[in-house]
């Protein structure tokens, strides 16, 4: 039944075409023959490598690869195209959609002033809502950086990772901390923007970060696997003994969602459409600074792909977006897995691989099996 409803919803997302073909091992298909090699090296790599969770490859209008494989869903099955994940600061992508959604609604502007907002904020020292959407605050990263943002407090730091953190608690220690540049003078990677962003919407609109996605992007879409600050809805299960994500509630706007490959794909498809957007919102979300914009990153070799990431404590995904060989196409490349570089499943391999490198001549550096880079290599190999 599970394989009917994935082979559906594939042929919805292929524009009703049912070109679709299904291999054993959670493996689907374009069957258009100018796929053929690429989805023969794929299968092979799949089937041959170590690659766990699960991948979707697509243009705008056409489902080239959907797949799951190695790790296992919480009905003891092998994972889907379907299975759901934490899918970390890639949520980063859907809150910049929103501010832009306010945008192109008259309820905020990018020139406004994080002060005006969090008004007791008198370190914020002239910075905008650009500037959070940019990584260009100065603010300390309250998830990286959590002992200097908690001031080394055990207790604190121990209640962030039990998710009893409350905003009130974190805007207490945010308003004491220095910035540790100028506002827009440089970027600098840091959770606690989008955070401020998803409690800028709060106010802005009087609904929860949760509602506001949901109505406005989720619900839209059809995206019914997704959901923003929500327990106990993650499908797949984690391989670390780092568990599921406890601190999703203070975490909101910057790595709460959780979602899978296909709701995924809706989501990118809609945007670069001009769907969820305008066509100046659009421009603006992918107005790059330093090879940041709202949500997205750009490749500095290449300005026409672009990334994010995301980790949580079990968890890692990535989504690429590059336009293929045929320059009117757009190319999803779209993997989620439950295990990131602190596994056990990939620090046994890590050990392996040190190993075997410390009988070469630089065995001072770790060689480590990164299944993202091997399934990106084939997609630029045969697709761009």
């Amino acid at each position: 039944m599970q394989n009917k409803n994935i082979l559906k919803e594939l042929i919805c997302l292929n524009g009703g075409e049912s070109n679709i073909a299904y291999t054993e091992s959670n493996m689907w298909f374009s069957e258009n023959p100018k796929y053929a090699d690429f989805v023969a090296e794929l299968r092979e790599n799949i089937q041959n490598n170590d690659i766990r969770g699960s991948i979707l490859i697509a243009t705008d209008r056409e489902v080239i690869w959907a797949s799951g494989s190695r790790s296992v869903d919480v009905n003891g099955d092998t994972v889907t195209p379907l299975s759901t994940y934490e899918i970390g600061s890639l949520t980063k992508m859907y809150t910049a959609a929103i501010v832009f959604k306010l945008l192109d609604e008259g309820k905020l502007k990018l020139t406004d002033r994080v002060s005006s907002y969090f008004p007791e904020y008198y370190k914020a020292n002239g910075m905008t809502v650009f500037d959070l959407l940019h990584m260009r605050s100065g603010m300390v990263d309250f998830a990286n950086d959590r002992k200097m943002f908690f001031n080394n407090d055990e207790a604190l730091m121990n209640a962030f990772d039990n998710g009893e953190i409350t905003d009130e608690v974190l805007l207490e220690h945010l308003y004491t901390l220095d910035l540790t540049f100028a506002p827009n003078s440089k970027m600098q990677y840091c959770n606690t923007n989008y955070v401020l962003l998803a409690m800028i919407i709060e106010r802005i609109t009087g609904r929860s970060y949760k509602k506001n996605v949901r109505e406005r992007i989720f619900e839209p879409l059809g995206m019914n696997c997704s959901s923003a600050t929500t327990c106990g809805d993650v499908t797949s299960v984690p391989e670390g003994e780092g568990g599921y994500m406890k601190e999703y509630q203070i975490a909101r706007g910057a790595g709460d969602i959780h979602s899978n490959v296909l709701d995924l794909l809706k989501f990118n498809r809609a945007l670069f459409r001009e769907e969820i957007i305008s066509p100046e919102g659009k421009a603006g979300m992918l107005d790059f600074v330093d090879n940041y914009g709202c949500g997205w990153g750009m490749f500095p070799q290449n300005a026409d792909m672009m990334f994010h990431d995301g980790d949580t404590n079990s968890y890692s995904a990535v989504d690429v977006v590059f336009h293929a060989s045929d320059a009117e196409k757009r190319c999803y490349f779209l993997m989620m897995s439950c295990c990131n570089g602190n596994d056990e499943h990939e620090e046994e391999n890590d050990e392996t691989a040190e190993a075997e490198n410390d009988e070469t001549e630089d065995n001072d550096k770790e060689v480590k099996f990164d299944q993202y880079q091997l399934v990106f290599d084939l997609c630029q190999k045969y697709l761009q």
